[in-house]
């Protein structure tokens, strides 16, 4: 089935979303992508439900909601993956920061000590 090779893409891709190390704008941009293409995507099934069916169909999946419920999956594990990356992100980025401020506070600390020549 078309329906099984584009889920198992999508997870794919997800997949090695999460493998890639550095954090860039264009990484950036494709969540926003992601974002806009799911706004889209809601609105015309609101809107014309039945595309949905007929999408559904087209692919080798029984229902519309079958089809919506499998798009969600891949979506929710994307932004897993997304606050997943960013969390370690800023972890490390804190890290960083508290070591540059124990040295900081340590230099400080030498400067205010008297020297005792």
């Amino acid at each position: 089935m078309i329906s099984q090779w584009i889920l198992a893409i999508a997870l794919v891709l997800v997949g090695l979303y999460l493998l890639r190390a550095q954090r860039s704008a264009s990484q950036q941009a494709i969540v926003r992508l992601f974002i806009i293409i799911a706004i889209a995507t809601g609105f015309v099934a609101v809107v014309f439900p039945n595309l949905t069916t007929l999408l559904a169909s087209f692919l080798g999946i029984g229902r519309g909601t079958d089809l919506l419920l499998y798009a969600l999956v891949v979506f929710v594990l994307f932004h897993i993956v997304h606050q997943y990356r960013r969390q370690r992100w800023q972890q490390k980025v804190t890290a960083e920061l508290a070591r540059a401020l124990a040295i900081v506070r340590a230099e400080i600390e030498d400067v205010k000590k008297p020297s005792g020549n």
